[in-house]
């Protein structure tokens, strides 16, 4: 069993570092306002992330296994306090943990990172769609709670 976790545990590993290594081509593509890539790249990462949610899903079941297995191992023990009773993998399966958790933290600062791109690309691709459009939308609102639109439009949109 224990085997098998930290098999579970490196494969977990793997595809974090995938979607880290996506993470950073995202940040360049969203910098670049790169869509072709950003679309290719977006994809990729739902496959990756389709893969980490059946392994996570593996290893929840395999915990489960561990826990009924050994008695001393209590549902609210930290699994790195587990590893204790895994004999002579114990240290490869603290190390491989650790390193899991620290590349789960990059991923997810990465991901905020992009969050914040992508939103300041889209305020300013809906600022450009106004200029466009010869619209100018007052920083209040109208009576009926509607934006007050100042001048003319060029276009009608419907987004």
């Amino acid at each position: 069993m224990w085997q098998e976790l930290l098999n579970i545990l490196r494969k977990l590993n793997n595809d974090y570092g995938v979607v880290a290594a996506l993470g950073k081509e995202k940040h360049a593509a969203l910098v670049g306002v790169d869509m072709k890539t950003l679309d290719r790249l977006i994809k990729r990462e739902a496959d990756i992330a389709a893969s980490i949610q059946k392994t996570e899903s593996a290893r929840q079941e395999l915990c489960l296994k561990i826990i009924t297995a050994y008695p001393s191992i209590t549902p609210g023990i930290k699994m790195q306090d587990a590893y204790q009773f895994a004999g002579p993998l114990a240290r490869e399966l603290k190390n491989a943990h650790e390193a899991l958790s620290k590349l789960v933290e990059e991923v997810k600062a990465q991901a905020e990172i992009n969050n914040i791109l992508a939103m300041g690309a889209l305020g300013a691709v809906n600022q450009r769609l106004g200029r466009i459009g010869g619209v100018s939308v007052d920083p209040v609102y109208g009576r009926g709670g509607r934006e007050n639109v100042s001048h003319r439009q060029n276009f009608e949109y419907d987004a």
